[in-house]
């Protein structure tokens, strides 16, 4: 695994007093997260576009930044897994890649289709759900195996795994997948965590968030700055991310006399990446 470092944009550092706060806290719990990165061709052969959420700015956590839909698991993800997942190939490989077992494998794909279904309203299985089956998911009435039987796990491609940096109050491992919406469905971003959202390329978004009209957390920023050089067509980056193996991305503080600014390993943006050879 590289060692290197590169510094993020100045933008994602801190003050040094609020940096001098965070250190007198106790680390706040790491908890297991899954985000999906919903891909699709852009318009006219441009470059392929991503789906992202504009998170409601009264949210407790990143509120007012754009996302890719997500969030951390639940004891159902774990418990109450659809047929099948535990067993199938799309578990065994994310337990190579996540360096975990098949159930937690399992879990964390179990958790990137329900947060997908839940914050977009696209399913990632053969069969469309019953009506009323997204609300009553949210709503903890039912679990994602109410939902649907078997999903289609495979469709998930690993790309990234981000852990966030010790002493911040919220923590996560979150493992990040690809993939593209399956034939007949569109995200609406109909989620109450959400005020808006929209498909744009990778550069749109960069651009926007230098511009300041649009708010990005270092891993959605680093995510988005690899999509832009890498360009290409859906198809080609699901084919990219199917030779992924990620290395874990944990920011560093780097302390200054009046601000505090934060690095990353080089991988985090594909250089030097881990892949199957």
């Amino acid at each position: 695994m590289t060692t290197d470092l590169v510094d993020l944009p100045p933008r994602f550092g801190m003050d040094r007093p609020a940096f001098d706060r965070i250190g007198r806290r106790p680390p706040g719990e790491l908890r297991l997260a899954s985000t999906v990165i919903l891909v699709r061709d852009g318009a006219a052969g441009d470059s392929a576009e991503v789906f992202l959420l504009e998170r409601a700015g009264e949210m407790a956590f990143a509120g007012g930044v754009s996302v890719f839909p997500g969030g951390g698991l639940d004891e159902a993800d774990r418990t109450a897994l659809p047929e099948g997942l535990v067993d199938g190939p799309a578990a065994a490989q994310a337990a190579t890649t996540w360096a975990t077992d098949a159930e937690g494998a399992a879990a964390l794909l179990a958790c990137a289709v329900r947060e997908t279904f839940e914050e977009t309203g696209v399913l990632l299985a053969g069969a469309r759900p019953a009506a009323g089956a997204r609300e009553r998911l949210v709503a903890r009435e039912i679990g994602l195996r109410d939902v649907a039987d078997r999903v289609d796990a495979e469709r998930l491609r690993p790309w990234a795994r981000w852990i966030t940096p010790e002493g911040m109050p919220r923590r996560y491992d979150t493992a990040f997948f690809l993939t593209t919406v399956p034939e007949g469905q569109e995200p609406d971003g109909a989620t109450t965590e959400a005020v808006g959202s929209g498909w744009c390329t990778p550069a749109r978004a960069l651009r926007e968030w230098e511009d300041g009209r649009r708010a990005l957390m270092p891993p959605t920023w680093a995510v988005l700055t690899e999509l832009a050089e890498a360009g290409g067509s859906a198809a080609e980056l699901l084919a990219a991310a199917a030779r992924r193996r990620p290395e874990p991305v944990t920011p560093q503080f780097r302390p200054g006399d009046e601000r505090v600014g934060l690095a990353v390993p080089a991988h985090a943006f594909g250089h030097a990446a881990g892949e199957a050879s």
